[in-house]
């Protein structure tokens, strides 16, 4: 378990962990010689049959950005006020940002008890009971320590247990199971001899020694040389637990706080997140369309501008859809909490959770297919549905279209593994799982609409070319699946084909009962054209040449010519030869004939029988090669 501390500077946060843990949690000098905490600080303890991690956090408004640097990760706060001071400024704020950051378990330590008589104690009680009363520490208990000679600090400690031992009891933890290994780092340095350490809390997932990881967002692979535990070494580090790395392969320069720690490709970097965006009541003003916020989730703190998808105001007080543009990438997931803070002065007015980590840039035309996806996991999320993964799956399938979302792109914009995103892949009817590898997954609506499209411009295709037997494959693909997989093309078009929508043929794609019909004029005009392929004559006008030789309109000449490549009566030998196989036949018959089995003959022998120049004898050849009707064996060819 890790506890956090919040509570305003000089109220004893510091004292009372090394009372509880005998671990001074300021670790640089200048902290010790100021008497203040200036950064982040770390303490453990066993506590009955668990072992506790503390992050103690600084009190001084100046360092607010460190604060939310360490309290992501906690299961629990102890929120610390002085008894001879109670509530001040930072206890309002560091209590505000917990409730923004959704940490719903606490314990309420009145430190120097000692400095004030009983009825001043009391009254200090009477105020932070105001503070968090309607929150969610309205019912947490409230116990009145001596951190110097320790008075309270065994109650204090029970208490503590109390609520972790109530944690275990109500919680269900899925980090383990359903997320995939995520750390975001609060701290970097560099040991003589053991080289690059990072330390976070574990947000989720395992880590394990020998691990190849990546640091996010830089995509940067390093190996974890180590791992310890709160301070011992470990092979295995789960969600939950202060960790710390040991990596080779980066250098302590490349690495920063606020970066995360993951494995390759498991998440992906994205420059604005879709939100709902909550203003705290108490905030100064409201923020305008396009506001510049200081946006801290996990342990970075990043600049950005809010872009509020209804409205053109935040009043204080409400929550609304947002489009957070930040100037930096970041790495988030979908129902992460963050906070938001003014751009100057530097106080917090409010804060959030992530819907979507990695969205498109929302315009306004987008707005009427994009929110109503939005408020429904808004809405979810308000009520606490048990079933919103699913939602969140159908929302992103959804939002990718035609085109389908894979599984490692489902990881990486959920954190949910593998196996989980399967098992809610096969309870929702709304989403069609493609059978390929990666396997690929489509909304039903948007595979309807795209069949839809599809007929639609197939039967346009028929209106206007009514001889043509099909559309080619390719040219169908390129129009409307141009960046998907074959296996993904093939599926769609054999589910046309199941529902007797289309026929399909070896290269072409055509409307189910589709024929082509020959006019009167047609059926003449086809006479003609075959009649000019006679078995004897290979050398047969190109197609524009056709189109003047005969006397038809050339646009019909094609039309017709065409529809015999189709139907199969011509059969293309290269760009600019075509031939009947009439005269395929005879190519054959005569080559057999002149060239008994096992007798070889030259290009310029093949010439010679069939009379014909070598920009006609070289496609020839070339062509009964493919077709095995002759087999090429250096300068020479066998029949076959």
């Amino acid at each position: 378990m890790i506890i956090g501390t919040a509570g305003h500077i000089d109220h004893g946060k510091t004292t009372l962990l090394k009372a509880l843990t005998g671990i001074d949690t300021d670790r640089f000098e200048e902290e010790q010689r100021r008497g203040i905490s200036i950064d982040i600080g770390f303490a453990h303890m066993e506590l009955g049959a668990y072992q506790v991690g503390f992050i103690d956090v600084p009190g001084h408004e100046k360092f607010v950005k460190n604060m939310l640097a360490g309290i992501g990760g906690i299961h629990l706060v102890l929120l610390v006020v002085a008894a001879d001071e109670s509530v001040m400024p930072q206890t309002i704020e560091h209590f505000q940002i917990c409730k923004l950051l959704g940490i719903s378990r606490g314990v309420i330590a009145l430190t120097k008890k000692n400095l004030v008589e009983r009825d001043l104690l009391s009254l200090a009680e009477m105020e932070v009971q105001e503070l968090v009363r309607g929150s969610q520490l309205e019912q947490a208990p409230v116990v009145a320590v001596d951190s110097l000679s320790g008075e309270g600090i065994e109650d204090l400690k029970g208490a503590l247990l109390q609520q972790i031992q109530e944690i275990e009891q109500t919680a269900v933890e899925f980090g383990e199971t359903r997320q995939v290994f995520r750390l975001p780092v609060d701290r970097v340095f560099a040991i003589r001899g053991f080289g690059t350490v990072v330390t976070g809390t574990l947000n989720s997932g395992s880590v394990k020694k020998g691990d190849l990881v990546t640091l996010y967002p830089s995509a940067k692979a390093a190996r974890v040389r180590g791992v310890e535990i709160f301070n011992r070494k470990a092979e295995v580090a789960s969600a939950g637990q202060r960790t710390a790395l040991n990596l080779v392969g980066l250098q302590k320069e490349e690495l920063d706080r606020g970066m995360v720690i993951s494995y390759a490709d498991m998440m992906i970097p994205s420059f604005m997140v879709d939100a709902i965006v909550h203003l705290l009541p108490d905030s100064p003003r409201a923020l305008k369309q396009h506001s510049s916020i200081r946006f801290h989730h996990g342990s970075s703190e990043l600049i950005g501008r809010l872009y509020l998808l209804e409205g053109s105001s935040l009043e204080p007080g409400d929550s609304k859809l947002a489009q957070i543009r930040l100037d930096s990438l970041t790495v988030c997931r979908p129902k992460d909490p963050f906070v938001i803070r003014r751009y100057s002065p530097m106080t917090t007015i409010g804060g959030g959770v992530v819907l979507d980590a990695h969205p498109e840039k929302h315009r306004k035309r987008d707005l009427e297919q994009v929110l109503p996806g939005l408020k429904q996991l808004w809405a979810m999320w308000e009520r606490d549905d048990p079933k919103i993964d699913g939602a969140l799956l159908e929302y992103l399938v959804q939002s990718d279209g035609s085109s389908g979302t894979d599984l490692p792109q489902l990881v990486a914009r959920t954190g949910f593994v593998e196996k989980y995103i399967m098992s809610l892949l096969r309870s929702l009817p709304s989403l069609v799982l493609v059978p390929q590898n990666p396997v690929l997954v489509v909304s039903q609506a948007s595979l309807d609409e795209l069949k839809k499209r599809m007929i639609e411009f197939l039967t346009d295709f028929h209106a206007g070319h009514p001889l043509a037997i099909g559309l080619p494959r390719e040219e169908l693909k390129e129009r409307f699946l141009s960046k998907a997989t074959n296996s993904y093309f093939q599926f769609v078009l054999e589910l046309l084909e199941r529902e007797k929508q289309i026929n399909l043929e070896s290269k072409s794609v055509a409307l189910h009962g589709q024929k082509a019909a020959l006019t009167g004029e047609q059926e003449r005009l086809k006479k003609q054209l075959l009649e000019l392929f006679g078995e004897r004559v290979l050398r047969v006008p190109r197609l524009e040449e056709l189109t003047q030789q005969l006397p038809y309109d050339p646009e019909q000449v094609r039309n017709v010519f065409y529809f015999l490549l189709d139907s199969g009566e011509l059969v293309r030998v290269s760009k600019n030869i075509v031939l009947s196989p009439d005269q395929i036949q005879y190519l054959k018959s005569r080559l057999q004939q002149s060239f008994p089995s096992g007798q070889k003959f030259s290009v310029a022998q093949f010439k010679d029988l069939f009379q014909i120049t070598r920009k006609y004898a070289i496609p020839l050849l070339e062509f009964l090669d493919r077709r095995r009707i002759t087999q090429r064996i250096d300068d020479h060819r066998l029949v076959l």
